[in-house]
């Protein structure tokens, strides 16, 4: 059965002894005639029937996936099930699509309360954690654990384009965790068949905007052998200032990725986390300066805890900081930087004068306002150590979907013209940006609306509560006496 997912008119559930799965869709014009009658009046008989239907729900929701688990899918999407049958509230269609979204949204914390319950099994006798199995056996638990009612209900997919914003209008206003996991595991679907750079580009333009939990699982491409590949994510970093990051660590050891640290772009719609900020440091004379500085005291931490990747990505304004980080520190060995602005022209020269042995991946696109930001683009004038891969895409006259700046050219084939391997001096004149206009007017204008705006963030987060104060630190995942604990670290 596919189940309703629309915010309104919703489908309602009741239990039905009679029936296989015993619930049945009660939707008959009586039927909505009591929903109606019941938002003034309650009727006895109706909300009995929704107790009952909740109780025997959550019933079958423990049995089939564990109190520990079903507790983490409802605090995910803020649903109350015990709160609901309390108060007769009716069973919904999207309260069950959640559900079902929310199994297959599997992390490590779920692959662990799985071993641990099957120690009888061969494949995990003596193991107690998901980071002891080899990818063959983590792909299967996982294959099993994300399709627990597939045979039941299932949740259309999304048809309509999907980039760095929500699918939704109501989302871009409010952020909505049930769409955004939906988004998020559509667009991950194609990652086993994804080159890597595709996968990073994917991840850092589009998946990343959907949020993650640390230990959630995400498909990463094929290994060359067949063998299907995860990665969890390790940290989350969310400096309040600017600065939204994930680190990925492979999710087994017969493996050939290695852990990368992702970086956010600017999102600026309201349900993004701290989205005022990234619009604040895209206006800085030295564009985005104090997102990158606001990450500083976090290093330290990560440092300890998981250690530093040695690949790391961004997209927009999340591959200016890695730009930054690039420039000012020395694990980075290869870097990807899709469409981003660049860095001030003495960010580029210390750079340059440190000759790292470092492969930078540098990809743009015609169209694209944001390539024409900063003084100059790693990779300008770069030295003798500093390999450069340098490509520019075309979109065809009308681009195809959305804007070109979010689109991930791996996954659309109406893309033309790649450059690689141009002269340095061609490819000199592209990654340079000092003197256009558009990076004079931003270098003029920016700085006093960004003034504005910072005075404007910080009345509104005095006034109201913020997201971003609830996810400002670092929440680093690690497994400790054989648990997996998950620590929020936060700096003053």
């Amino acid at each position: 059965m596919q189940l309703d997912t629309s915010r309104f008119l919703n489908d309602r559930f009741v239990f039905d002894d009679s029936q296989v799965v015993k619930f049945r869709v009660a939707n008959s014009l009586w039927d909505w005639c009591k929903r109606i009658i019941c938002w003034i009046w309650s009727l006895s008989s109706y909300s009995e029937e929704n107790i009952r239907a909740i109780s025997c729900f959550k019933k079958y929701l423990v049995d089939t996936l564990g109190k520990e688990r079903l507790q983490r899918i409802c605090s995910r999407y803020t649903m109350d099930l015990d709160a609901m049958e309390k108060k007769g509230s009716p069973l919904l269609s999207r309260d069950m699509a959640k559900i079902v979204v929310g199994a297959k949204n599997v992390s490590v914390e779920d692959i662990n309360e799985h071993i641990l319950r099957n120690q009888a099994d061969p494949r995990f006798m003596g193991k107690n954690s998901f980071i002891q199995l080899d990818a063959a056996t983590l792909s299967e638990v996982q294959s099993l654990l994300a399709k627990r009612f597939d045979d039941l209900w299932t949740v259309s997919p999304i048809l309509s384009p999907m980039s760095g914003r929500p699918t939704e209008w109501f989302s871009r206003i409010f952020f909505d965790p049930f769409l955004a996991d939906r988004e998020r595991l559509q667009l991950m679907e194609e990652h086993p068949t994804d080159s890597y750079e595709t996968f990073v580009h994917n991840m850092t333009a589009r998946v990343i905007k959907r949020e993650m939990n640390v230990g959630t699982l995400v498909p990463a491409p094929t290994h060359p052998d067949g063998r299907k590949q995860f990665y969890y994510v390790s940290a989350k970093i969310v400096t309040g200032k600017g600065m939204v990051s994930y680190i990925l660590h492979p999710a087994t050891a017969d493996t050939n990725l290695e852990a990368i640290r992702l970086f956010r772009g600017t999102s600026p719609r309201n349900s993004d986390v701290d989205a005022i900020s990234t619009m604040i440091t895209d206006l800085e004379k030295d564009l985005g300066r104090s997102a990158y500085e606001s990450g500083a005291p976090y290093e330290p931490i990560i440092q300890q805890k998981l250690g530093l990747p040695p690949l790391e990505g961004g997209h927009s304004m999340g591959s200016t900081l890695v730009q930054y980080r690039l420039a000012n520190m020395d694990h980075i060995r290869k870097a990807f930087l899709y469409c981003g602005p660049g860095l001030p022209e003495k960010e580029v020269d210390k750079f340059n004068a440190k000759n790292p042995a470092v492969h930078l991946v540098i990809r743009t696109t015609s169209k694209d306002l944001w390539n024409t930001m900063g003084d100059a683009h790693l990779g300008y004038q770069a030295p003798e150590n500093v390999h450069v891969d340098f490509r520019k895409y075309y979109p065809p006259f009308k681009p195809h979907g959305d804007n070109p700046h979010v689109t991930v050219w791996g996954k659309e084939k109406y893309y033309y013209g790649i450059e690689g391997g141009m002269a340095s001096e061609f490819r000199d004149i592209e990654l340079h940006s000092k003197l256009r206009p558009k990076e004079l007017i931003r270098s003029l204008l920016g700085p006093l609306i960004a003034k504005i705006l910072k005075l404007f963030r910080s009345f509104i987060r005095t006034l109201f509560s913020s997201r971003v104060e609830i996810e400002r630190g670092a929440k680093i995942g690690t497994m400790q006496a054989g648990r997996w604990q998950v620590d929020h670290f936060r700096t003053i």
